[in-house]
């Protein structure tokens, strides 16, 4: 059955203590904590290095059979394809879905992050990444080289080729820290380390990933917040399961802004029901 899995880029924050979990609770446990309010959560540090898979079963006893974790592949299999030979890329690959087999049960989209840097010209390299997926799970990409926005050429060969392999895209949504100059230090760090890609919500597979992230003036991501609603409303009534993981420009406010997106999908889609108790909207988040 068709179902939104909403979360945030991390499951716990210094300014979510006492919110989404009580002071006394370990670093290590807050992600059960986090869970009783979200069903999904992207994570990043198996991007960055290597996670054992007795970690990543501890995490996943943490959580709910219906939770959903969306790792991205390590920067050895995505980042590096210009300095690796392939054989490496794939066997690292390789070595990666091993890790993940004790929560295969519990995975959602899996992400391979590509650079700036890979273009067009590295689709076959993307093809067979996604053709030596093997694991009863969803796997999506996400671009950022610009030949991949063109509708006129590049970007129509990579959907055919993801739709071939029953592969989603990641829609990232950075509108919102590039509307307005930086005016402050977490939205000049946003817009230092987010790309600025064409947002084209375009689904491939049955599980679409959207990465949207928030401005710090809240009130701002009222339009964008709208607009995503809607078109998960169109995914879901097309038989989809999106994933969507909301970030902001410091992350402090992405579960706030996340509460009031699941409120949008309401309005547009009656029959929702809630799957989780989000926080109401936080005295401090409002002050940002």
């Amino acid at each position: 059955m068709p179902a939104i899995y909403l979360g945030m880029a991390q499951w716990h924050h210094p300014a979510w203590v006492d919110w989404l979990y009580p002071r006394s609770v370990p670093t290590g446990e807050r992600l059960g904590h986090y869970a009783q309010y979200f069903n999904a959560v992207e994570v990043g540090s198996t991007f960055y290095t290597q996670v054992s898979p007795l970690q990543i079963a501890r995490w996943g006893e943490q959580v709910p059979e219906s939770f959903r974790f969306c790792f991205k592949a390590p920067q050895t299999v995505t980042h590096q394809l210009a300095e690796r030979r392939l054989e490496h890329v794939l066997a690292d690959w390789q070595q990666f879905q091993q890790c993940l087999e004790p929560v295969v049960h519990q995975l959602g989209a899996t992400m391979l992050q590509f650079p700036k840097a890979i273009g067009a010209s590295y689709l076959p390299v993307i093809q067979q990444l996604c053709q030596t997926w093997q694991l009863e799970a969803p796997l999506s990409v996400e671009v950022r080289h610009l030949d991949f926005f063109d509708r006129a050429s590049q970007e129509g060969d990579l959907l055919r080729a993801l739709v071939a392999l029953s592969s989603d895209r990641v829609v990232m949504d950075s509108r919102p820290v590039f509307s307005t100059p930086a005016y402050n230090e977490s939205l000049l760090d946003a817009q230092q380390k987010k790309p600025r890609v064409p947002c084209h919500p375009v689904a491939t597979g049955r599980c679409p990933v959207v990465r949207y992230i928030g401005h710090p003036d809240l009130e701002r991501n009222r339009t964008w917040l709208d607009q995503w609603a809607k078109k998960l409303t169109e995914w879901v009534r097309e038989g989809r399961s999106p994933m969507v993981f909301v970030h902001s420009s410091d992350n402090v406010a992405a579960p706030t802004l996340a509460s009031w997106l699941e409120l949008n999908i309401q309005q547009y889609m009656p029959e929702y029901a809630p799957q989780l108790a989000l926080p109401a909207v936080h005295e401090q988040m409002g002050l940002i």
